[in-house]
């Protein structure tokens, strides 16, 4: 076990431990790391490896260190979702969307750009320090995190909008989240 490890507390049985580990990974990791990770045999681990590929919750990839798991990104995508549509109402969501639509519009008119793709290419401009570009940079992977989210938000608002018109109650069952870790 490494340095890292949690401390498991009582009553965490091989499977949770299991599932903690493996869906809080960013890298894809294979079944011994997961194992050892989750403080249970390398076959415990890949037993319940395989039922979580098999539910959805995990794409199996070959790595250099042969078959390895990361979550699913569509299940966590969804997942996202969920939590978004759940934990906020729709007016909380669309003042989020106009909030993220402010921010780009304020980056179209401080780097003088239309696009997300004209900004990247303006990072090769012969005019720019090394500071400028660095800012450049940090800004294209904000407004693609903007993007990202903002096609979560629009998709919580239709989630919370198809459930009102069908009639259902939304979200009555449990969505226990864990935190992403590298």
């Amino acid at each position: 076990m490494s340095d890292k490890d949690p401390k498991w507390p009582d009553g965490v049985d091989a499977a949770e431990r299991v599932r903690h580990v493996a869906l809080t990974r960013t890298e894809p990791r294979n079944a011994g790391w997961i194992a050892e990770e989750a403080t249970v045999s390398r076959d415990t681990a890949v037993k319940y490896l395989e039922r979580m590929v098999d539910q959805g919750d995990l794409a199996a990839v070959e790595t250099n260190e042969g078959r390895s798991y990361k979550p699913d990104s569509v299940t966590q995508f969804l997942r996202e979702v969920r939590q978004l549509a759940e934990a906020h109402t729709v007016d909380e969501l669309t003042q989020e969307l106009n909030a993220i639509a402010d921010e780009i519009d304020e980056w179209k008119d401080t780097y003088e750009v239309d696009s997300l793709a004209e900004l990247r290419q303006s990072i090769g401009r012969d005019d720019l320090s090394g500071d400028e570009r660095r800012e450049r940079l940090e800004i294209v992977d904000e407004w693609e995190y903007n993007i990202e989210i903002r096609e979560s938000i629009q998709l919580a608002i239709s989630l919370q909008s198809s459930l009102t018109t069908l009639g259902t109650e939304p979200f009555s069952g449990d969505s226990t989240t864990l935190p992403q870790e590298g």
